[in-house]
């Protein structure tokens, strides 16, 4: 499985649709996760990456529910999910979650998670 097949994966797995940032179709109904797809390899080192989750509701309740499943998923010292050349090595990044709001649309929640992906890969 390639690294972005790989990441797509892992990310769908949370009992709603994932896309990359830049690929989420225009009919989608919410909630959906999006996710920055940044590759590179063993000598790469840690990258950055952001999660995003969108939903709309008048609850924060959902949102914090779902990026408290997510946490512990990764857990104190993340989760490594296998690809073509070896390990994806996906880490809480810092800080781990913030929530945003869009002052035109108060029902729309947004929880944006900090991610550090390391590359155990050729």
């Amino acid at each position: 499985m390639t690294k972005t097949a790989a990441l797509q994966a892992f990310f769908s797995g949370f009992g709603i649709p994932a896309y990359p940032a830049n690929a989420v179709p225009k009919d989608t109904i919410y909630p959906w996760i999006t996710y920055e797809v940044i590759t590179t390899d063993f000598l790469g080192g840690p990258v950055s990456s952001t999660v995003n989750l969108w939903y709309h509701t008048e609850s924060e309740a959902e949102p914090n529910r779902k990026a408290d499943q997510i946490g512990k998923v990764l857990g104190l010292g993340g989760v490594t999910i296998p690809c073509d050349d070896g390990l994806i090595w996906i880490k809480k990044g810092s800080p781990w979650c913030q929530s945003v709001t869009d002052p035109d649309d108060i029902g729309l929640k947004r929880r944006y998670l900090n991610v550090t992906l390391e590359y155990l890969t050729n």
